[in-house]
């Protein structure tokens, strides 16, 4: 995995915007955008405090044939995205249903219906398919 898609996920599962990244490790939105396309490399400095924000090694950024273990979710994104499909969408009902599960707003019992529901949906959607 490229340094450019583990900075990527790591900047995304702690919600930093690549602007405030940039900043807090002391360059330009440019020069991180450059290092995010592949453009250019960072120097050994901000290599370091790159690695130092997000609790990580130098090496693991820099060294392409170390993976990063995916989330389901972050699977799921990327396989909608592979597909051609769309992942505001799919992130946006992710999120939505983060909220109905982790918020107060619905009982144990709600929450499992719910589950079902989603459940049902997938289920008949598989049957309509074939």
């Amino acid at each position: 995995m490229k340094m450019n898609e583990k900075l990527d996920i790591m900047l995304n599962r702690r919600r930093i915007k690549r602007v405030d990244f940039a900043e807090s490790v002391g360059i330009t939105y440019r020069a991180f955008a450059y290092y995010m396309t592949g453009s250019r490399k960072p120097r050994k400095n901000v290599l370091a405090k790159m690695a130092s924000k997000l609790d990580v090694s130098t090496e693991f950024l820099m060294d392409d044939s170390i993976d990063m273990e995916l989330t389901t979710e972050e699977k799921f994104i990327n396989s909608v995205a592979k597909s051609g499909g769309n992942t505001t969408d799919a992130v946006k009902f992710l999120a939505q249903s983060r909220g109905l599960f982790a918020g107060n707003s619905l009982s144990d019992e709600d929450k499992e219906n719910l589950l079902a529901c989603l459940n049902e949906i997938y289920l008949d959607s598989r049957k309509n398919s074939k």
